[in-house]
């Protein structure tokens, strides 16, 4: 079963598109990584729910209780700023009278009308989105279609750590995001957007598999459900979401893990499983790695 494209903190893996009723008695996907004298947590975030997934489970606050820091994949209170929302505008529309109909087939854009209309919707409103920003737009139609309208796990905590005056930092800024979710499906437009569409016709069935193992912070069988053929399918894209970027967040993790504050570091559940996953990275270096009960 194949994983639909998306993006970060907006998200491919990311909107994580997850869903269902998540229950305290479950674990969940939160780890402990220790050096034998400093610690930090994990968790691994969903970026949309619905209100019946909350309250979250206790393995979330705990984690949160024993951390000083909060650590997100970017800056949140920048991304519903007027400035980001310009410049996302500006990066993934197209300009200079391109539509969508330059880079996608007659028998793509047919497939897309179709589908719009199905939805109540139609295909002009959409043909100046480049294929990277249909692509977060057509899956964002159906997870609100299917009831995730509520703030994700991420955006929960960050509001909590503001109030509670947590300390607050970030892995990548907005600006590295847009880049990344620019980069998605280029050279190969129609494909990826075809790729997307069937991919979320299958959501209804795929959403309940992917929610249960994250609820029991079964990664690997999460990742084994909606990854192994996208990274077969589209391997530059995973590496550019995914295993490139991880690698990237394992100097502040490292680091992190030298010094006494604890932190709590909230990523996108699907960058942690995988042998290019962060969680295997850190073995590898050597940290102990345990999941929180």
């Amino acid at each position: 079963m194949k994983f639909s494209p998306r993006t970060v903190s907006l998200t491919l893996l990311l909107t994580s598109c997850f869903v269902g009723l998540i229950t305290p008695a479950f674990s969940a996907s939160v780890f402990k990584v220790s050096n034998g004298e400093n610690n930090l947590y994990i968790g691994g975030t969903l970026h949309l729910l619905s209100k019946s997934d909350y309250p979250l489970p206790d393995a979330y606050d705990k984690a949160y209780q024993q951390s000083e820091t909060l650590v997100f994949e970017t800056d949140l209170a920048a991304l519903e700023s007027q400035e980001f929302a310009q410049a996302m505008m500006n990066k993934l529309t197209y300009k200079d009278g391109k539509t969508l109909a330059n880079d996608l087939s007659e028998a793509t854009l047919n497939n897309l009308s179709t589908h719009m209309e199905a939805r109540g919707l139609t295909l002009s409103r959409f043909m100046t989105f480049k294929p990277a920003f249909l692509s977060i737009t057509l899956s964002m139609i159906e997870l609100q279609m299917m009831g995730l309208t509520s703030e994700g796990v991420d955006k929960y905590y960050f509001n909590r750590g503001t109030s509670d005056d947590k300390s607050i930092v970030w892995l990548e800024s907005p600006e590295e995001q847009l880049s990344f979710i620019e980069q998605m499906g280029k050279g190969n437009e129609d494909a990826f957007i075809q790729y997307t569409l069937d991919d979320v016709e299958t959501l209804p069935e795929l959403l309940p598999v992917l929610k249960n193992s994250w609820k029991e912070g079964d990664l690997e069988s999460m990742y084994a459900e909606s990854m192994a053929d996208f990274q077969t399918e589209y391997p530059d894209i995973f590496d550019t979401l995914l295993s490139a970027r991880n690698k990237n967040w394992m100097h502040f993790l490292v680091d992190a893990l030298q010094t006494a504050p604890t932190e709590f570091v909230l990523v996108g559940a699907l960058h942690l499983p995988g042998d290019s996953g962060v969680l295997a990275m850190l073995e590898k270096q050597g940290f102990k790695v345990e999941k929180v009960k």
